[in-house]
């Protein structure tokens, strides 16, 4: 069955999963003629040509760029007539995928701005889309108390635990206050919603990210190989015979604990097929009809990884081998987190004239994927069990999406 009256409209379209969720409808997922137009709304201006979305043959959704808008400095008011002028056929649009957020150092400002921001949009739809069917929004691993030291509930977590988290803790997590402003919005509507929940998300994005983590490391392996003689563009898939006379070791950026703690990576390609499918299953699903508020764990694969298993896989296709702790002799040496790393040999990226590298790289996440490796020493694997009951079965191999988001950030001139 197609749908091909439907017009998704996706806030984000330029970011980590936002890019992912235009490409796959692009691609015409789940079928072709699913969707007869999407529109992809950014803050930062987005250089079509870069983007790497398909191009348009025949029977691909139209496809309408719109950037400049910040929700942070609308009303509702404000808002409706910026969406009104700018989007073509507003009033059609049946699916929105919110893929927004707003990191901020203070918690309570954080919620507070993150909190306006979906509201403005969503009480704006209201007014301007009487089509609207489903909304989806992405939470987090953060979600379940991942920030307190040493995590708050046994893995693997289940949807119902966030329901339960520590009152002071939950006060600083936006997706509580998501959650009800939703189940107000959409009371009495014909639109449901779902909210989505990764661990470390794996993906591309044309303009670079706050909290990317395989660009992140990207940067750092694509770095580190150079400095030891392999490269640039060596190594990976552009050369997979390729050879090296004298291995060269990189260590894992983190602890023991961190490099053994069980954890559920996902492609943001598989975020935003699940997005799209729940858009399309509304009564399996959206929230409402008894069902109370719909949230899904999202991973590529329902076995666990580790460090240990990934590290080593995604040094190799930069030609390295990657391993644990130092050796001991090492040890006693002070190391260099990826992004001092980064930062120190940023000049490298400018002297192959690759100026986006050097101004793409992770912003204000910097800090806290340095230190995925220092404080994530604990189990923090995600249950599938709902998500695989919703009819949703595909299982990807976790590698797949860091190699495929390595070769785009190449392609991309995001990395040697």
């Amino acid at each position: 069955m197609t749908h091909s009256a439907n017009h998704a409209l996706v806030f984000g379209g330029s970011g980590l999963i936002g890019w992912s969720v235009v490409d796959q409808l692009l691609s015409g997922y789940p079928e072709k003629n699913s969707f007869a137009k999407v529109t992809a709304i950014t803050n930062r201006p987005v250089n079509p040509s870069e983007t790497q979305w398909p191009e348009p043959p025949g029977g691909r959704p139209e496809l309408h760029l719109v950037s400049g808008i910040d929700l942070r400095s609308h009303t509702q008011n404000s808002l409706s007539q910026v969406l009104k002028d700018s989007i073509q056929d507003i009033e059609n649009v049946t699916h929105v995928f919110y893929f927004v957020f707003t990191s901020m150092a203070d918690d309570t400002e954080e919620v507070e701005v993150n909190r306006k921001m979906i509201e403005v949009a969503i009480d704006a739809l209201n007014v301007l889309s009487p089509n609207l069917q489903f909304v989806v929004f992405p939470g987090g691993t953060r979600g379940y108390g991942i920030y307190i030291p040493g995590g708050t509930f046994r893995p693997p977590l289940t949807e119902n635990m966030v329901d339960n988290l520590p009152q002071d803790y939950a006060r600083t997590c936006v997706y509580p206050v998501f959650r009800q402003v939703l189940s107000n919005a959409s009371s009495g509507k014909k639109w449901t919603w779902c909210e989505v929940c990764p661990d470390t998300i794996v993906g591309f994005t044309p303009n670079g990210s706050q909290f990317s983590l395989a660009l992140h490391w990207a940067q750092y392996l694509s770095l580190y190989a150079y400095n030891h003689g392999i490269g640039p563009h060596t190594g990976g898939l552009e050369q997979p015979d390729h050879k090296i006379k004298t291995q060269v070791v990189v260590p894992f950026p983190g602890v023991e604990a961190a490099w053994k703690a069980k954890n559920t990576p996902v492609a943001a390609k598989t975020i935003a097929r699940f997005s799209i499918y729940a858009s399309l299953h509304p009564k399996e699903c959206g929230s409402g009809n008894g069902r109370g508020q719909q949230l899904f764990n999202i991973a590529d694969r329902e076995r666990p990884s580790t460090c240990e298993e990934l590290w080593p896989k995604l040094a190799a296709w930069f030609g390295l081998v990657g391993v644990g702790l130092p050796s001991p002799a090492d040890q006693m040496a002070p190391r260099e987190l990826p992004g001092e790393y980064i930062e120190k040999y940023q000049d490298v990226f400018k002297q192959y004239g690759l100026d986006k590298a050097a101004t793409s790289g992770v912003s204000a996440g910097r800090k806290q994927l340095d230190s995925v490796g220092t404080w994530l020493t604990f189990d923090r694997h995600l249950s599938l069990d709902k998500l695989r009951a919703s009819g949703f079965a595909e299982e990807p191999d976790p590698t797949d999406a860091w190699t495929e988001a390595f070769q785009k950030f190449r392609e991309g001139g995001m990395i040697l």
